[in-house]
């Protein structure tokens, strides 16, 4: 039996949706938001100590934590990020979708402290 498409596991890094024109009326309308990762205190704790002992070094990058997100969410592959206010890191895909991610630094701030995705908007192509 298929695997349900409920299924979070994300998908293929292939660009399968290369031969798709791109269709703004396929995005929720401007200004709709989303939730972020949703970690909890516990696991916030967890991924800071991690990456003090040298895993996931990437989640000091606010750009290479809004890259990862969009890719495990919406299964962008292909995007390009501008940064915003010190928080704020603007994410467009090649199909044309457009999103505001919300970041911030929960546990340590500063050069050693995690970023997390709090939350989203989408936004449109201008």
């Amino acid at each position: 039996m298929p695997t349900s498409p409920e299924s979070p596991a994300p998908q293929p890094t292939t660009s399968a949706s290369a031969s798709t024109q791109p269709n703004s009326s396929s995005f929720p309308p401007s200004g709709t938001p989303f939730g972020g990762e949703g970690l909890g205190a516990q696991q916030i704790t967890d991924l800071q100590k991690a990456v003090d002992s040298g895993h996931q070094p990437w989640r000091l990058d606010r750009i290479q934590v809004a890259k990862t997100f969009v890719q495990s969410r919406f299964s962008w592959t292909s995007v390009q990020t501008s940064g915003g206010a010190p928080t704020i890191v603007f994410v467009t895909n090649s199909d044309g979708g457009k999103v505001a991610l919300n970041l911030s630094q929960p546990a340590t701030q500063g050069a050693q402290g995690i970023w997390v995705v709090q939350s989203g908007m989408w936004s449109r192509e201008g």
